[in-house]
């Protein structure tokens, strides 16, 4: 693999244009493939083989209209009840315009058809109502242009002095497409970063270039995949953020590797040679290493984990491509022009000696108890909250104030109660049942849903609502407790395990569904398949390590720190969120508890992060060893030319996920948080003083592997030093066998400040 990068770096030193009028062409082909088709969303949640699942797929069959996007239009006259005359008026003119707006299939309007039915669509105290509007294409196809016209056919009620919201899917298809912004910060700071990190403006760009190529080609890939299977929303945004962040990161490391070899006076065609053969080989392990990470997510056995897995992936591999395919072209182009724009201070183009990194590295190995002792003192107090760590479900209540999921939350759960937010629905396959007259069914079908009223803690029971075929009905069960609230989940294992039961006779078979009933259901799956997801991650990956640096306690300790990082991620979203500590600098009022999957995406996402910086690091304290066989030395050496360069990474991650945390969606705002803090702990504080003081510590015992096994195993090579073989201009045609410098370690201090 080394000689196949080497001869391509070479290639693209010789021919820079080809190759990039190449990848040009086959960009224009994704892309323009992808914005034909576009990316095919869909936020369900479904669990194969729960009861949710089940019930979901009765209620399409029977109602097939369920499946399609709908959502609910909250009144409320804050002086007089909406049933008087002039505000009831102002609401079914209302109604009857949003009839008629394009893609409305159906209104059902708050107030009774027929004199003395109840009303439960309209508040106790009068003040509030809201309507139930259906449409004609998937939840995921609502837009804000949808929400737009139904609000503006709602002028009626609004001119009559009443509030009028927009509710469920609706209020979601309100909030509109957050944009880019983040992304857009994210890469402000990087840019700030790199600079001061390169010190000049062209080496600079490169990675940024680098990085939005990869996030381009990915999100092309990404929107074509989905169309063999819809993808939730979030999973864009979860795979654009590691994207930029590793596609920053992994451009970076070459760019500095080109940068080392011409100023160790290389000339262009095999300083980009062997930046590609070695931090090339490099990307392309670490990328793995997170690929293997994000796959573990495809043994949850659930398809929202499954997409955000597969598509993260996805991601990750085109940033690998933009950076040992693209990049490498484009710094045949720049050559000797990459330090142009350069800082005052950093004009020289000779190295400077080492800096803090290597002093720090010279204290470690005097000291290294004092830095291992310090390291786990630092690391327990982000890990201490962690025992607190208590898992929920989020609702619109925990959404930032003043966002129209919020709004209409709070007016609905202030005038209806907190359950009407999170109403489950029993679905009920008829059977035999079906067989019998229409006017015994509805009559079964209202016995039914009386037993359901009578249930402690369900607060109401709309319905029947009974299939023209007589084949399936459904209840809307309204809790009296929000749809986050533990409370809830009790009365659907109780609804499931007592109370349906008995009443599912004559071959009827009973269902609890709904998104609440399905969130509990995801997060009992989550939990069953847990144990398995994080073994295979911690096993791949232990075996990855091993192939790499022939050792076993390596590996050992890699896995034990990663799981530290992970631990300190967990406290801080702890802290954050769930304890409510820093949720009003992050927008929110109030905690916000941690959805069960978040956990698992957090850990599969950063053991494979923090295996990146161990493979950077250790390659360059294992080029030493192997040089040296000074277990001590190598650890000073390696960390310090490796360290400036990690900590950079790690900085310009931070910046990219953090930047994320000012989205609306709570959700998002715990990915950025956590993955943001989590990368600068484990580069600063893990891998710049645990790792190296465990590392001086264990001594010769790191490198210790059996001759047999090593004989046996395939060989992955990230080290190599290229010399002169006689060739005209002395560039090799072929790398020797590895023995000098590393991937990343090889980068001399000069090509990062």
């Amino acid at each position: 693999m080394r000689n196949a990068l080497y001869s391509y770096g070479r290639l693209a030193a010789r021919r820079p244009w080809q190759l990039l009028t190449a990848w040009l062409l086959v960009a224009a082909a994704v892309v323009g493939a992808w914005v034909t088709v576009g990316t095919s969303i869909d936020d369900g949640i479904t669990i194969p083989g729960s009861d949710s699942s089940r019930a979901q797929e009765i209620q399409n069959a029977v109602f097939p209209a369920s499946a399609l996007g709908n959502g609910t239009l909250v009144f409320h006259d804050p002086d007089s009840s909406v049933t008087a005359p002039e505000g009831r008026a102002a609401i079914e003119a209302s109604l009857l315009a949003v009839r008629d707006v394009e893609g409305v299939t159906q209104v059902v309007p708050p107030f009774p058809q027929q004199p003395g039915q109840p009303a439960p669509r309209i508040s106790a105290d009068g003040h509030t109502a809201y309507a139930q509007v259906y449409f004609d294409v998937p939840p995921a196809a609502l837009g804000e242009q949808d929400a737009d016209r139904v609000l503006a056919a709602a002028t009626p009620a609004v001119e009559a002095g009443l509030e009028v919201l927009p509710g469920g899917q609706l209020a979601q298809a309100a909030a509109g497409d957050p944009g880019h912004r983040s992304e857009l910060i994210g890469l402000a700071v990087a840019a700030v970063v790199l600079l001061v990190a390169l010190g000049a403006a062209a080496a600079m760009a490169l990675p940024l270039l680098s990085a939005l190529v990869g996030l381009v080609l990915g999100l092309a890939a990404i929107g074509l995949l989905s169309q063999v299977g819809a993808i939730p929303d979030i999973a864009t945004t979860v795979a654009s953020m590691i994207s930029l962040g590793v596609g920053i990161d992994y451009a970076l490391f070459i760019v500095v590797r080109y940068r080392t070899a011409r100023q160790e006076g290389q000339p262009h065609e095999r300083a980009l040679g062997v930046a590609v053969a070695t931090a090339g080989a490099a990307v392309l392990f670490a990328g793995a290493t997170v690929a293997v990470g994000l796959g573990g997510l495809l043994l949850a056995g659930l398809p929202l984990l499954t997409s955000l897995g597969w598509t993260a992936a996805v991601a990750v591999g085109l940033s690998v491509v933009a950076a040992v395919g693209v990049l490498p072209a484009v710094l045949g182009v720049v050559g000797s022009r990459l330090d142009a724009g350069a800082l005052p201070r950093r004009r020289s183009k000779k190295a400077p000696k080492a800096g803090w990194w290597r002093r720090i590295g010279e204290r470690t190995a005097r000291r290294p108890w004092l830095a291992v002792v310090g390291s786990l003192m630092v690391l327990a107090v982000f890990i201490a909250p962690v025992a607190d760590l208590e898992l929920g479900q989020q609702d619109g209540g925990h959404d930032p104030v003043g966002t129209p999921t919020r709004q209409s939350y709070d007016l609905l759960e202030s005038a209806f109660g907190p359950g009407v937010n999170g109403p489950l629905l029993v679905v009920a396959d008829l059977g035999d049942t079906a067989q019998t007259d229409p006017a015994t069914v509805q009559r079964q079908a209202a016995a039914l849903g009386s037993a359901l009223a009578d249930v402690p803690g369900v607060q109401s029971v709309q319905g029947p609502r009974v299939s023209t075929d007589g084949s399936g009905a459904l209840w809307q069960v309204v809790p009296t407790t929000a749809p986050s609230d533990p409370a809830t989940g009790d009365l659907v294992t109780q609804l499931r395990a007592e109370i349906l039961p008995p009443l599912a006779t004559d071959g009827t078979q009973l269902h609890v569904g709904g998104q609440t009933a399905a969130k509990i259901d995801f997060t009992d799956q989550v939990a069953e398949r847990l144990p398995l997801v994080l073994a295979v991650v911690i096993a791949l990956s232990f075996l990855l390590l091993v192939v790499l640096f022939r050792s076993f306690v390596i590996p050992l300790t890699a896995a034990l720190m990663n799981l530290l990082s992970v631990g300190a991620a967990y406290g801080i979203l702890t802290f954050a969120f769930a304890e409510g500590h820093l949720t009003g600098l992050l927008g929110l009022d109030g905690p916000v508890p941690i959805e069960s999957y978040i956990p698992l995406i957090l850990f599969a996402i950063l053991f494979g992060l923090s295996m990146d910086y161990e493979v950077f690091l250790v390659s360059s304290i294992a080029e030493r060893w192997h040089a040296v066989r000074d277990n001590r030395r190598a650890v000073v050496t390696g960390l310090g030319s490796a360290g400036r360069v990690v900590t950079a990474a790690a900085l310009i991650m931070f910046s990219v996920f953090i930047s994320f945390a000012g989205q609306d969606n709570p959700l998002i705002k715990m990915f950025g948080v956590g993955l943001g803090m989590a990368v600068l702990l484990d580069a600063v504080v893990v891998r710049g003083f645990l790792v190296p003081g465990i590392m001086v510590l264990l001594g010769r015992a790191n490198w210790w592997f059996p001759r047999w096994l090593d004989r046996l195993m395939p060989r992955v090579d990230l080290e190599a030093s290229p010399v002169t073989d006689g060739t005209p201009d002395g560039t090799p045609d072929r790398l020797p066998p590895a023995d000098a410098q590393a991937a990343v370690g090889a980068a001399d201090p000069g090509g990062v400040r």
